[in-house]
């Protein structure tokens, strides 16, 4: 890869970052949706200008899942995606890290389909850990800096919700 190349996907990466980092500040699940989206299409092509086809694939994958869990939010679907993800994904593997991404793709995807609310964004939260540990090893940049800040934001988002939780539970589920 040249250097321009490099960085041009270490800009997209941050760009990325940049369009996902506001995505668990939403306490909205339909804008949370949305900010992944974006977020999953511009790091698929960061990773794969990276040479990283294998979290290429899952990003796509993920943004693509993300966008129909806004609409199709059924088991059935949710399993399509999964069967996806690993048969896309898991053929891919030459290295153990890269399980990280198929555990983490897992864990989003059934949050996505089947959780609301705080529910969704600590599973959410299990997964960006799979993620931010295999970005370390991809030595991306922006996914580094997009993970660590979804581990940062999504965490105090999941304290403000459950404390809102405590003291109006109806409030949490979807919160304009």
């Amino acid at each position: 890869m040249s250097f321009d190349t490099h960085w041009l996907a270490q800009l997209l990466g941050l760009l990325a970052c940049a369009i996902g980092i506001t995505a668990f500040l939403q306490r909205q699940d339909s804008k949370l949706r949305l900010h992944l989206t974006l977020n999953g299409a511009l790091l698929a092509v960061h990773f794969l200008m990276l040479g990283a086809t294998v979290a290429a694939i899952n990003c796509l994958l993920c943004a693509v899942r993300t966008w129909i869990s806004g609409y199709y939010r059924t088991t059935l679907v949710m399993l399509l995606f999964i069967v996806l993800a690993w048969g896309l994904v898991i053929p891919q593997i030459n290295h153990p890290i890269q399980w990280l991404t198929v555990i983490g793709t897992t864990l989003s995807t059934y949050a996505l389909f089947r959780l609301d609310g705080l529910a969704l964004r600590l599973c959410m939260l299990a997964s960006t850990i799979c993620w931010v540990t295999h970005n370390i090893w991809a030595g991306s940049i922006g996914g580094i800096l997009l993970e660590g800040s979804f581990l940062v934001i999504n965490s105090y988002t999941i304290l403000k919700m459950y404390r809102t939780q405590r003291s109006t539970p109806s409030l949490v589920k979807e919160n304009p």
